[in-house]
């Protein structure tokens, strides 16, 4: 017999907060800047409408921000957000110059990939899904990673250091066509990371873990960190901003010293 919605949701909050740490608002000392952060003063999240989601209450944009500034007050970091929903690799490629380096940032995190496979199995004007992954909107690999990789180095031309995450799920079925294609553009933007020697941030595989282990124990065929299968629920946010916080080397003592001020609303 299924356990309540109730006793799944408690379940949940017991995964998350073993996973990501007990979250502390006891007042800690100065923490020093982390090498990676060392001189940063600006970082751009270029995305789709993940990111621009990501500027809600709750959102990952918006919990990287007041994180940085309650962990770090003494070297202030302008976190600014280019989101813009539907973008794929093209689109974030035509306006990379305009919306990241224009604004002099040091570093660009660049979350891509969700559009560049779903629109080749989705037909949002006409609201059809195409089980085969032939529509003509989508981005094939090949032109995927010479779009990621153009971004690189066009952002290292300027100094500006790159982040790179991976695509998330497009629906939390692990086995769906979509996730089956989506390893290959994140074997891509993986395989871009080591070549040009940044940091990859692997959320797919965190979200991953997270919806096995939660459908196995529970068999709940819901949805666990997302609202529709794609977007980002207040946990799902919180898992994306803590993964990419790490990345840029906030300890993890870091984050849950200040995890509780960073939701204090007005910060």
């Amino acid at each position: 017999m299924r356990r309540s919605f109730l006793q799944a949701a408690k379940w949940l909050l017991g995964i998350v907060v073993a996973w990501a740490g007990t979250l502390s608002a006891e007042a800690q000392p100065p923490t020093p800047v982390p090498l990676t952060l060392r001189n940063v003063r600006r970082i751009v999240c270029l995305g789709d409408s993940i990111t621009q989601q990501g500027e809600n209450p709750g959102g990952y944009v918006r919990r990287v921000r007041r994180t940085l500034a309650a962990a770090f007050p003494e070297q202030p970091i302008e976190v600014l957000n280019a989101g813009i929903s539907g973008h794929k690799s093209n689109d974030m490629l035509a306006r990379f110059r305009r919306d990241v380096l224009d604004r002099k940032p040091d570093l660009v995190t660049i979350s891509v990939g969700v559009n560049d496979v779903w629109h080749a199995f989705r037909d949002f004007a006409r609201n059809r899904n195409y089980p085969e992954g032939n529509l003509p909107n989508g981005v094939p690999p090949d032109a995927f990673r010479r779009n990621v990789e153009s971004m690189m180095k066009l952002a290292a031309e300027d100094g500006v250091r790159v982040v790179l995450l991976a695509a998330t799920p497009i629906y939390e079925d692990l086995s769906s066509p979509e996730n089956t294609r989506l390893a290959e553009y994140n074997a891509i933007l993986k395989d871009l990371a080591v070549r040009h020697k940044c940091p990859f941030v692997d959320l797919y595989n965190s979200f991953r873990r997270l919806i096995r282990v939660y459908r196995e124990e529970t068999g709940g065929i819901d949805n666990l960190l997302t609202t529709d299968g794609v977007h980002m629920n207040a946990v799902g946010n919180r898992l994306m901003a803590r993964q990419l916080l790490l990345a840029l080397g906030v300890a993890p003592q870091t984050l849950d010293a200040v995890g509780q001020k960073a939701d204090e609303p007005g910060r």
